[in-house]
């Protein structure tokens, strides 16, 4: 037996069918099927045989040739269509026929059909009676299913010694042989060929027809399935509409929440749905326009109105898009959340009102402790101090004892007024620049007199040239001084607690304050929850229980508001170190939001200078804060910033203005600030000096470092004007 490949047709190389079968959609069934895995049943459908039969009958009367379908192994499904005279009288005569169905030839397999699918072309075979099949491959996409074998005809005429060998092998008389064989007409290789090509295409066009066809009715099956679903879904209103907004499909449950049959709504826009005052801001608009940006809209609540009443309703809006990107329409999901909206608000105000009155509490027990705590304070304190007669070293010992607890309890109740002002959220943090190194420093000093009761060493590591930071001093110093203590706390006599600062590795714009111990260290488990509220870590140390376990908790609190975040590292028997971080000062951030492209465009940006000269007997620190908020009511918010004071010494006696303006909008910010001041001023207790300096902003830089341009030269000249170098014109 012998095989040979033909040149004329390949299947990978068919590109339409006969017959052009699309989906509603355009894209053709065949080709969906090229990325998506087939079930064995959805194979078995593909070459049921009765949807077959006919086609593959007609074709073998038609051509005079036998017909059979296979499997993707070779093997023949179903009978064999119009068996040719010579192979039927073989066939009949053999006791065990094995092998092709197609092939003359015992003890060698016919590897046509494997051929065939993986070539994707047509494959012609001989056998040794000199008849002749072609195997043309039954391909969907990638998936390879079958072939059709056609064939057992003589492509010339036979030859005796050929079938006497064939007539000797199975047993049978050479002359009826012949005589069968001379009656067959033999079909020439051309038109053999053309019957290849025919029946490739005719193979390829029904099995895409056949998918598509079931592809429908199981498209049609999943419809109804799904569309009785939907009706059946009553606390929900789906529904969709077109582009436009006019309704296309209405679930039971649209009916039912919006009490609209759909035979009035269908065709109608959605947003008779709305109420009035929304449809008159646009709002079903607006949802609309953000579903097609984003694709989907979720959790919209919007007042609706149905059944004689206004309802909440949740809309979930997703864009339908066609294969192109374009949009088909907007699928719609309504819940109605009254309910749980009033449970909310309800819930709300029992939290609100819940918070009052703790805070009412606390702050009542708070003004009730103090009034004794300070009274026990002063007099034992005054005893310590030996006003009131010399004391016996034992009795110094619990005095002193005493003094601590006082401290402790005072502390106890700082931290109750703070976890109450977090909770409601009213613990307040006002950024501004700070001295990292002198806050660190200030903090140490306070902290020296606890520690060196225990002879631990307070020691500081901070990086050379520090920048400043944007936070709250008052924040920081808490946060430091309670991380501090609590080194000290945990940390047995004769230890260090060390604070550090250094510029964040991961991220420049920040700094890392740390503070290590020397202590007993915190277990895995414990470093896990040892900022929660309420903490308790287990150590053997007394120390450990002494506290509420706020102070963490709240200092958690305080950094994440200043734009940081703190985090422990700690091993058992080894210390621990606390770390947290704070944005670094940058003027050219604080400037960002005035220094606008559209700002910088104008190609000027003048600094503005306000001396306040003090007349004697002023309380100056007083009184700063109360300039400051004089002259933020006289910028623009959008075009100007009051800087916020760039040096370190107290009180500020020159404020800064950055302007987006040339010096004519100098004069009118300066005669502003003029009356405003001196209507702020009465008593002419100050003598305000306004000057300014226009600096030109060059072109041809990206936004961001014009912006760093603007601000380094800005704060060059707020520094040489503090120090007396140079003054404003």
């Amino acid at each position: 037996m012998t095989s040979e490949m033909s040149e004329r047709v390949n299947s990978t190389a068919y590109l339409h069918p006969l017959f052009p079968i699309t989906s509603p959609h355009g894209m053709s069934f065949a080709d969906k099927s090229t990325d998506t895995e087939l079930s064995s049943r959805l194979r078995d459908d593909l070459l049921d045989l009765d949807a077959w039969g006919e086609i593959l009958a007609t074709y073998g009367k038609t051509m005079r040739v036998a017909v059979a379908l296979t499997d993707s192994n070779g093997c023949v499904l179903g009978n064999l269509h119009n068996a040719q005279p010579v192979w039927t009288l073989v066939h009949d005569a053999a006791h065990d026929w094995i092998g092709c169905s197609f092939c003359i030839n015992p003890g060698v397999p016919c590897t046509a059909v494997a051929e065939a699918l993986a070539s994707g072309g047509v494959v012609r075979t001989h056998d040794q009676a000199g008849l002749t099949h072609v195997t043309v491959p039954l391909l969907l996409g990638k998936h390879r299913l079958g072939a059709i074998i056609a064939g057992q005809v003589f492509d010339r005429y036979p030859e005796p010694l050929a079938l006497r060998h064939v007539a000797k092998e199975f047993g049978i008389s050479a002359q009826p042989l012949w005589d069968v064989a001379r009656k067959q007409r033999p079909i020439g290789s051309t038109v053999l060929q053309a019957s290849a090509d025919l029946l490739l295409a005719l193979g390829q066009a029904f099995l895409q027809q056949r998918y598509a066809s079931i592809m429908e009715a199981e498209l049609a099956e999943a419809n109804g399935q799904f569309r009785l679903l939907v009706n059946g879904v009553r606390d929900h209103a789906l529904f969709t509409i077109d582009p436009t907004g006019r309704v296309t499909s209405w679930n039971g449950g649209a009916q039912h929440m919006f009490d609209y049959p759909d035979t009035k709504i269908m065709g109608q826009n959605f947003s008779c749905i709305f109420t009035f005052e929304d449809v008159q801001n646009h709002v079903p608009e607006k949802l609309l326009s953000k579903a097609a940006q984003a694709g989907q809209v979720e959790n919209e609540e919007c007042r609706v109105r149905g059944k004689q009443k206004h309802f909440w309703g949740d809309f979930n809006i997703t864009a339908l898009l066609e294969d192109g990107g374009t949009i088909r329409g907007f699928a719609i999901i309504v819940q109605d959340v009254t309910e749980r909206r009033r449970i909310a608000i309800l819930m709300e105000e029992a939290k609100q009102e819940r918070g009052h009155a703790q805070e009412r509490l606390l702050s009542h027990v708070s003004h009730e402790l103090r009034t004794p705590l300070t009274a026990i304070y002063l007099v034992t304190t005054n005893l310590l101090d030996g006003l009131l007669g010399d004391l016996t070293p034992e009795q110094h010992e619990h005095l002193a004892l005493a003094v601590g607890n006082v401290k402790q309890m005072t502390s106890m109740v700082d931290d109750l007024l703070d976890i109450t002002r977090v909770e409601s959220h009213k613990l307040t943090v006002e950024p501004q620049r700070a001295s990292l190194v002198k806050l660190i420093a200030e903090v140490l000093s306070t902290c020296h007199k606890n520690a060196s009761s225990k002879s631990i060493r307070l020691c500081s590591d901070l990086a050379v040239d520090q920048p400043s930071v944007w936070a709250d001093p008052i924040r920081v110093r808490q946060i430091l001084t309670n991380l501090i203590d609590n080194g000290i706390k945990f940390t047995p006599e004769g230890g260090a607690v060390t604070v550090g600062s250094r510029p964040l590795a991961e991220d420049s714009s920040l700094l890392c304050i740390s503070v290590s111990d020397s202590g007993c260290g915190i277990s895995p488990e414990d470093c896990e929850i040892i900022f929660d509220r309420l903490a308790q870590v287990k150590s053997s140390m007394q120390a450990s229980r002494s506290g509420l376990g706020l102070g963490l908790f709240i200092s958690r609190d305080l950094v994440s508001r200043q734009g940081g975040r703190i985090w422990v590292e700690s091993q058992l028997g080894h210390g621990s170190t606390f770390y947290f971080t704070l944005p670094a000062f940058s003027l050219a951030k604080l400037c960002a939001h005035v220094l606008t492209a559209a700002n910088l465009e104008a190609g000027v940006i003048t600094l503005i200078a306000v001396d306040v000269v003090w007349v004697e007997g002023t309380v100056e620190s007083d009184i700063v804060p109360e300039i400051r908020s004089v002259l933020e009511r006289c910028i623009h918010p959008g075009q100007d910033i009051l800087l916020p004071p760039l040096s370190d010494a107290e009180p500020e006696k020159a404020f800064f203005i950055v302007a987006c303006t040339d010096s004519n909008g100098f004069e009118v910010i300066a005669r502003r600030i003029r009356r405003e001041l001196q209507s702020f001023d009465t008593a002419s207790k100050l003598r305000p000096a306004i000057s300014s300096t226009t600096l030109l902003v060059e072109p041809g830089h990206s936004h961001e470092e014009r912006i760093d341009g603007v601000s380094v030269r800005i704060e060059r000249m707020v520094q040489a004007h503090l120090m007396g170098k140079e003054k404003l014109q």
